[in-house]
């Protein structure tokens, strides 16, 4: 009997105008943590044969398709589900069991998300459309039948387009309130101003009198005193025409970028991943130096138009206790280019985890407490002064524990070298164990409540530069070989961390950890006043409803405004 090999190995964004996109290197990250050897890439396709032609490669796991090709590609598909069927648009590609290629439309869920998430005012209200083309459908089942808008005004320029989305309409939901304006002065006309407004087209500077018209209706909508929420679904630029009109007068405004829905939700600062860099990099032409510090630009200017501080760069991973010395000398090397990216990140600090690697590394705590003052005595070199803090990993090999890692900042003995305090990695180590029935480690409580003791005795507050809040799910049964988050060849806490960690008081979804009592100890009895992080890793972050970004930084802040009630901090 013969098996075939899965050969499945990327994934795609197709369209025009996409190699912006900062989607990749997301993907990227949610796919190796839940086990897959995919890559994600964006793809200019001139044309929709040419994103066909990348779908039907055997190495094709999946796709997402942006204008202008979410209705021509349906045509070129083996299937459709109910969703594309109904909304005549297909946004998602993925292969089949049976390996046909199979369309669906997540749109309206991301539409309707981005809508209630910033207000459920506008339900059964009038709602607004500029567009008639393939993205419009989405956005129209949604106002009609997820939220009872009625009527539905239709802006857009050509009346073909909007006399065949009339008909569809008709055929599809009966008796529908559809009225298409054409002109400012109609808007005046109106019984009743609209509370949604959902943009579903490209951002162009208008140049005919149609498309003139149509921003004039707009903005009649925007200068209203009724003010609501609008949401543009084009993500080139950011800061779209509809966009910058719409702040300009007071409305709600949702765009989809994720560093912006983590300004709106309320942060005030974020943690930059270097792999986020790095892809940044290749898509400027190639994985060097020069590119590195053009996306560090990129990514700053992101963060200032978002009103967030970049908190540290991170993770320098696998640093310390390399038996092979030449390697040691090149991530030395590496760290040159690291502290030119935090000067243009606005940042003082790179965060190094404990090492992990199964081999090629060293436990002698001498070897490791000098390669980390080496990094210290560098960065006191730097001006402004480069702060390094120490984190220990729960499934660290030889530093898994904070006693451990403030054993190597003690002996370091400098005062850029700190430590970062993880609620999950102090709690998920030595309370916690996701390979038990139980969930948790042998004499668990009183072992938590001694660490704590001794952090408080021990912990010097100066060298706390920023902390960790979060908490993860108890695995229904124990993660070990056979269960879908157990990798070969890496540590079951690390397999754990990676698919279910929660933010706090999440127990309806299995949240269980004493994290709240850890951060008491670290926010309320150890005093620390510094950054707090509600860093998070997640299969949840896999789903490709665009809302995720904006359901995580909105679930994020919730808890961290719980947390401050509760502690009253």
């Amino acid at each position: 009997m013969s098996v075939t090999q899965d050969q499945r190995k990327f994934t795609y964004l197709v369209g025009v105008g996409v190699t912006h996109s900062i989607a990749p290197s997301m993907h990227d990250s949610i796919a190796k943590a839940l086990g897959y050897d995919w890559t994600f890439h964006t793809k200019e396709c001139p044309t929709v044969e040419d994103a066909m032609e990348l779908f039907r490669q055997p190495t094709f796991a999946g796709g997402v398709v942006t204008m202008p090709y979410k209705r021509s590609i349906m045509d070129h598909l083996d299937g459709l589900d109910e969703y594309a069927t109904k909304l005549q648009a297909c946004n998602n590609v993925y292969r089949a069991a049976d390996g046909s290629l199979r369309g669906t439309n997540t749109d309206w869920r991301g539409i309707k998300g981005c809508l209630l998430g910033a207000s459920d005012e506008g339900r059964h209200k009038p709602g607004v459309i500029v567009g008639a083309g393939g993205a419009c459908r989405a956005a129209l089942f949604t106002l009609h039948s997820e939220l009872g808008c009625n009527p539905i005004y239709i802006v857009n320029r050509d009346r073909d387009e909007v006399a065949a989305l009339q008909a569809e309409a008709t055929t599809e939901y009966g008796a529908l309130a559809f009225i298409h304006l054409q002109t400012a002065d109609q808007v005046a006309a109106l019984p009743a101003s609209p509370y949604y407004i959902v943009g579903t087209v490209p951002d162009a500077e208008p140049s005919t009198p149609e498309e003139i018209e149509v921003h004039q209706i707009v903005n009649t909508f925007l200068s209203s005193p009724n003010k609501g929420v609008l949401l543009d679904m084009c993500f080139k630029p950011r800061k779209t025409r509809f966009l910058k009109a719409a702040l300009s007068h007071g409305w709600t405004t949702v765009e989809g970028t994720e560093l912006a829905q983590i300004g709106q939700a309320g942060f005030t600062g974020v943690e930059i991943f270097y792999e986020d860099l790095e892809y940044l990099a290749k898509e400027k032409g190639g994985l060097n130096e020069d590119n590195l510090l053009a996306a560090a630009r990129d990514a700053r200017d992101l963060c200032d138009e978002s009103g967030l501080e970049v908190i540290g760069l991170q993770p320098f991973i696998f640093y310390e206790g390399l038996i092979d010395r030449q390697v040691h000398a090149e991530k030395i090397e590496k760290l040159k280019t690291w502290f030119k990216l935090v000067k243009i990140l606005g940042t003082d600090t790179i965060q190094i985890p404990s090492n992990f690697q199964p081999e090629g590394i060293s436990g002698d705590l001498d070897l490791i407490v000098a390669d980390m003052t080496e990094v210290a005595d560098l960065g006191l070199k730097e001006e402004p002064v480069v702060k390094f803090a120490f984190e220990s990993l729960a499934w660290g090999t030889f530093i898994s524990t904070w006693e451990e890692s403030w054993e190597v900042i003690r002996r370091v003995d400098r005062p850029n070298f700190g430590i970062c305090l993880d609620t999950f990695n102090i709690t998920g180590r030595i309370w916690a164990d996701p390979t038990a029935v139980s969930g948790k480690a042998p004499d668990a409580d009183k072992v938590l409540a001694e660490s704590m003791e001794r952090l408080l005795k021990t912990v010097d507050l100066k060298k706390v530069f920023y902390i960790q809040v979060v908490d993860a799910e108890r695995m229904e049964q124990p993660l070990v070989a056979g269960h879908p988050f157990h990798v070969d060849g890496q540590p079951p806490r690390m397999n754990w961390s990676r698919n279910a960690r929660l933010f706090l008081y999440e127990q309806d979804k299995g949240g269980y950890l004493p994290v709240v009592e850890v951060a008491r100890v670290m926010l309320k009895e150890l005093k620390f006043e510094g950054w707090v992080s509600m860093e998070l890793f997640s299969r949840t972050m896999a789903d490709p409803d665009p809302t995720v970004p904006r359901s995580h930084s909105q679930r994020g802040m919730k808890a961290w405004k719980q947390l401050a009630q509760e502690l009253d901090v």
